[in-house]
Order: structure tokens, then sequence, then C-alpha cells
């Protein structure tokens, strides 16, 4: 049997557990809050050629002025070895923007028996192409011409395996976002 103070103990101490995980949970989530959110439906048909793959995927971006935060929700993949946005036409073979995966950043990945995610973010100093030396307002601009999209490479298929168009989501969207590294947040 408990005794009275055995009891107090364990209630002021879920009480503090629970004040340290509202501190942590403040400090380590920012609010995308006027940041615009985009997205792409990643599927193999939509590869240059296309793919038959049982793969899928979705890609969600949040942009800021100084970054763009990124997930890939993948499913029938668990060996990404690149991720890009281009720059191209629906149908052709663009121009790399952006690398996803860049080995420097270390994204974030994490595997289950359904699904793969991987995380991160880039600044618009990692640009790359026509958009090298220019900011993340010009690469949104791209991104509501539809010239711009995401695709993303597997051991198995080193040529892309799924792809989709960057679209905006409609309106702003305020979502939690995990500050994984304390510089930037990541999805």
């Amino acid at each position: 049997m408990f005794d009275t103070r055995c009891m107090t103990l364990i209630v002021v101490s879920l009480i503090s557990l629970a004040l340290i995980l509202t501190f942590v949970g403040e400090t380590f989530f920012i609010y995308a809050e006027n940041q615009t959110k985009y997205a792409a439906k990643l599927i193999g048909n939509s590869v240059v050629p296309p793919v038959n793959t049982t793969a899928v995927g979705r890609a969600i971006f949040f942009i800021s002025d100084d970054w763009l935060w990124w997930k890939l929700n993948l499913t029938g993949i668990t060996d990404p070895t690149m991720a890009d946005i281009h720059m191209g036409e629906r149908g052709t073979e663009g121009v790399i923007l952006a690398d996803l995966l860049n080995l420097l950043k270390s994204p974030k990945i994490e595997k289950t028996a359904e699904r793969t995610i991987v995380t991160g973010n880039i600044s618009a100093y990692e640009l790359q192409g026509p958009m090298k030396g220019k900011t993340l307002a010009d690469l949104q601009s791209a991104i509501k011409a539809l010239d711009v999209y995401t695709d993303l490479h597997t051991k198995s298929h080193p040529d892309g395996q799924l792809r989709g168009t960057i679209k905006i989501q409609s309106g702003n969207t305020t979502k939690p976002i995990e500050n994984t590294n304390n510089t930037a947040p990541s999805l």
C-alpha cells in the first residue's frame, strides 16, 4: 500500500515531468505561421521516362524568407539515394535547383515497416543552377508557375523512381515543425 509521502512524490514527479515536457516542447517546436505550404504527389509514372513501381510518396515543403523545410513521406522505398528539386516542365528532365539529401546537412531518415520519412531543411545560399544567388521568394515564384518538381532516386532506380510537380496548397498553414538541430527547424 502506498503511503501519503510516496503518493505525494509520484504526483510531484508527474507534474514536474509535465512542466519539463511543456517547456521542451515550446523550445523545440516553432510554428510555420505566415509560411506557405507546398506539396507534391510522388509517383513513378511522372519520372522521365516513366517507371513501373508500386512505390509512392508525398513531399511537403514550407518556405519562409530564410528557410525551406521539407518532408518526404515514402511508401515502398527503403533506400533513397538522392532527392532533388528541379526546374523543368512536365515530361522533361529539368535542371537541379536544390539537393535535399545533401550529406553535409544530414537529413533525418526514419524507417518503419510501412514507410520511410525523410526530413530536412535548406537555405537560399544552397540553391543551385538558375536559382544560385537568388532568394527563396524566387523559388516560390517558379513553383507558382508550376515549373518546379521534386524527384527521388533509389539504388534500384538510380535515374529516378518517383517524381511530382510541387504545387501550392490551399492557403497558408500553421503547423508545428520540430526543431531538431537548433539552427533551422525541419518538418
